[in-house]
């Protein structure tokens, strides 16, 4: 078989978005940063540079970096050493599609150092011989960038490979590169647009085991 499936990590392998999003409210009230709330959500898939240029439309020149410690520091106050739990399925779907022959990687606007940690603690780092990570000099979500590295490390073609993602930011990136997207909501519900570029929506990774 030469068909690959590209995971994104936060919210779709670890249960992590509403915790960050939950930190990054919570230092930016303390910020005085207006509709916080709702910019956070735009930045859902997006890589640091990409994040921190979107805040800096919406606040003009502001201390970004004090608002990712402060972030950061939440975080850790709300996860301790234990990590993200993972989510349903996750295991049992990499276990599934590697004994069917699949190549699988990991596509993150995340860092490196994170994805290795968060993937360890969940026990399924292992699986994966591609990661391509939000500080690898590749343009961020929704640009296709970090798919099409995975497809090339992986060998295979950007046609024969699904994408498994819970942002619409990722979902554009997916179609972007012409692979299969496949959304499995998590924070943001697919609207029309979304929709359009589906090869399939699923209620969890359980349910998209189906598909392979």
């Amino acid at each position: 078989m030469n068909q690959g499936i590209i995971f994104d990590m936060d919210g779709l392998m670890i249960d992590s978005e509403r915790t960050i999003n939950k930190a990054v409210v919570r230092a930016g009230r303390e910020m005085g940063l207006a509709d916080i709330e709702n910019v956070s959500l735009r930045t859902i898939g997006l890589n640091n540079q990409s994040t921190r240029e979107l805040y800096r439309s919406v606040y003009g020149e502001f201390d970004f970096d004090r608002l990712m410690d402060m972030k950061h520091k939440y975080i850790d106050e709300m996860i301790g050493d234990k990590g993200f739990p993972p989510k349903e399925g996750i295991g049992e779907l990499l276990e599934y599609v590697t004994e069917k022959g699949y190549r699988v990687s990991v596509g993150s606007s995340t860092r490196e150092w994170a994805v290795r940690e968060f993937l360890g603690k969940i026990g399924v780092l292992g699986y994966f011989d591609v990661l391509v990570c939000g500080d690898m000099g590749l343009r961020s979500k929704p640009h296709p960038d970090i798919f099409l590295a995975c497809a090339g490390k992986m060998g295979i073609a950007p046609r024969d490979c699904y994408v498994l993602e819970d942002s619409p930011n990722g979902i554009r990136a997916a179609y972007a590169a012409g692979m299969k997207a496949v959304m499995i909501p998590d924070m943001l519900a697919p609207d029309e647009e979304i929709k359009g570029m589906l090869y399939a929506l699923k209620a969890s990774l359980t349910e998209a085991m189906e598909l392979f």
